[in-house]
């Protein structure tokens, strides 16, 4: 998980880790759906560097002290969904301030990641501010898109 989304998703649910969604969460319910019984022949893996630990909220059909391994391709599925939230809420953030100079977003997005929790690293900025303008691009190109055909 790049270092942005690790600490965004950290600061958005309570600021520690392990992170503690909440139980009816999106994030919650595609964690329930990741999570299988633990195979026979795995060893439990540690927690890798830029991962982030999370506890498994309890459900009475899908008790975490049974349901505690996550394959790669839950591993996949959560950071897709962590992505998407992330961009939504960028672009919430950002996008109604209309046409902004090199400055403006500068100051905005830096705003942006004061508000989440993301201190810069040396690639957190250059990041964010390149999904804001691939954002920005597909928007422009919808609206174009819109106006052709009225």
């Amino acid at each position: 998980m790049p270092s942005y989304l690790r600490q965004w998703f950290i600061h958005r649910h309570g600021g520690s880790e392990p992170v503690s969604l909440l139980p009816k969460s999106v994030e919650s319910k595609v964690l329930q759906l990741a999570t299988v019984k633990m195979p026979e022949n795995i060893i439990p893996p540690r927690q890798q560097e830029g991962e982030v630990a999370i506890c498994i909220p309890f459900n009475r059909h899908h008790d975490p002290r049974t349901y505690n391994y996550i394959t790669e391709t839950g591993k996949h599925a959560m950071l897709d969904m962590i992505k998407n939230s992330f961009d939504v809420e960028l672009w919430n953030y950002v996008h109604d301030l209309g046409k902004l100079t090199r400055n403006e977003k500068k100051n905005i997005i830096n705003l942006f990641m004061e508000q989440h929790g993301i201190k810069e690293d040396g690639k957190c900025w250059d990041a964010i501010v390149k999904i804001y303008d691939r954002q920005r691009n597909i928007y422009l190109t919808n609206e174009n898109r819109k106006n052709r055909k009225n």
